[in-house]
């Protein structure tokens, strides 16, 4: 049993913004919970933050090596740009700390494997970020589809989108589907089979700059995937899928944790769910598994498979044809 877990987030942006709150907001409430770093390699950005949360200056840090020597830090939580999961990831890892690493875990099967391989030597925590399987609508459509609630399910209709400008340097693929194909993988237990992928880059005019996709994926029991990413839609932010089974349809919006049943004739029942904060969820489980040992829900192992359907994803892009993902 572990008392104390002290941790850094390592990148201040947008989204470590947000899990610096919430850290700080989980080490109120878990005495052996204590936010003990945050780096960034912009001091404007530091200061920016250190002002708006009330951080101490002794705690924000320009180089990752300050932290990754410090003995007195735990764990580390990566929330810099994708290109750089790898990296970061490995030297954290040799440095024996604990790590959540965000999505996608990286940029290639073979550096996520070979992070896998690194943790389970060093005998350290890594979780990747799939916040989705902290999300009560999400688990709760996992306990419908295991009541058989719709029967077997025939289809699935998947649609992550929004109107922003397109995050520099990355591909819409890469950035938006780790979330829908892994809530594929936490709901079925299984992985695609086959992916074919449409995508264009109509802001940027770059390949490998999509700011649109489409994909369609197949499961072994042959449940048919579609999964719509766009940056350029208008209109409220989407995330959400549509399970079509036997006898009805589940229709879950994954933003507002709202899950509409629809049976046989049409008639629309809401089903009850206690809405969470995923984040708190999320960090809360990555805490437990360093103090209590808990087994990880979002393991190094299924953030390396998904990478794997990602390639497989921007393979079936480039060559214009369906790719079988796992060929016998």
């Amino acid at each position: 049993m572990v008392s104390q877990v002290n941790i850094a987030v390592i990148g201040a942006g947008y989204w470590g913004y947000k899990l610096i709150k919430e850290y700080l907001s989980l080490s109120k409430n878990r005495q052996e919970v204590k936010l003990t770093g945050v780096v960034d390699i912009s001091k404007q950005r530091l200061k920016q933050v250190a002002k708006e949360l009330n951080l101490p200056k002794t705690i924000l840090y320009t180089n990752i090596d300050q932290i990754l020597t410090n003995n007195n830090i735990d764990a580390v939580h990566i929330a810099t740009p994708n290109e750089t999961h790898y990296q970061i990831a490995a030297k954290s890892l040799q440095a024996g700390k604990h790590v959540l690493l965000e999505k996608p875990m990286t940029l290639s099967s073979r550096e996520a494997f070979k992070l896998a391989r690194e943790a389970e030597q060093k005998n350290q925590i890594l979780l990747i970020g799939h916040i989705y399987r902290f999300n009560h609508a999400v688990t709760k459509t996992r306990k419908l589809l295991k009541k058989d609630i719709i029967g077997k399910p025939k289809y699935i209709e998947m649609k992550w989108t929004t109107n922003m400008p397109p995050p520099p340097n990355r591909d819409i693929i890469f950035d938006l589907a780790p979330h829908p194909i892994d809530i594929i993988n936490y709901l079925f237990n299984d992985w695609p089979t086959k992916v074919y992928a449409l995508a264009k880059s109509y802001i940027r005019k770059t390949p490998g700059k999509e700011e649109t996709a489409y994909i369609l994926a197949e499961l072994p029991e042959e449940q048919m995937i579609s999964i719509t990413l766009s940056w350029i839609h208008p209109g409220p932010k989407t995330r959400t899928y549509t399970i079509v089974g036997e006898k009805g349809t589940l229709h879950v919006n994954a933003l507002t944790q709202q899950i509409t049943l629809y049976d046989k004739n049409n008639n629309p029942k809401q089903i009850p769910v206690n809405v969470n904060n995923t984040i708190e969820a999320m960090i809360t489980h990555f805490i437990n598994c360093i103090t209590n040992n808990d087994a990880p829900e979002n393991s190094a192992l299924i953030g390396a498979i998904t990478v794997t359907i990602l390639e497989a994803t921007i393979k079936s892009l480039k060559q214009k044809t369906p790719i079988e993902i796992f060929p016998e």
